[in-house]
C-alpha cells in the first residue's frame, strides 16, 4: 500500500496521531536517537514499535539465541550416567 505524502510537511494520510507524556530522560534519549539517525521521534518510535512487535512472533529459540552452545555435557542425554538415580 502506498501512503501519499502532504506536499507542506511530512504528513501520512491513514496514520494515526499519539500523544504521550514522557520524563525528562526518555525524551532526552529520545531527541539524541533521533539527531543521532537524522530522522523524526515519531520514526524513531515507530521503528521501536515495529522491532518489538516482530520480537513476539519470535520462537523461544530466536529469544534464546545467545545462549546455544553455552551448557557442556554430552550431547545425547540417553548416553549421560546419571548417578543417584536408576539402577546402578
Amino acid at each position: 500500500m502506498v501512503l501519499p505524502v502532504c506536499q507542506l510537511g511530512v504528513t501520512y494520510f491513514g496514520m494515526r496521531t499519539l500523544t504521550i507524556k514522557l520524563e525528562s530522560d526518555q525524551d532526552a534519549w529520545l531527541e539524541a536517537r533521533a539527531r543521532a539517525l537524522k530522522r523524526s521521534k515519531g520514526s524513531v518510535l515507530r521503528e521501536l514499535i515495529n522491532e518489538r512487535q516482530a520480537a513476539k512472533s519470535g520462537s523461544l529459540g530466536h529469544v534464546l539465541r545467545d545462549l546455544c552452545g553455552s551448557l557442556k555435557g554430552s550431547k545425547d542425554l540417553s548416553t549421560r550416567p546419571l548417578k543417584g538415580y536408576g539402577r546402578a
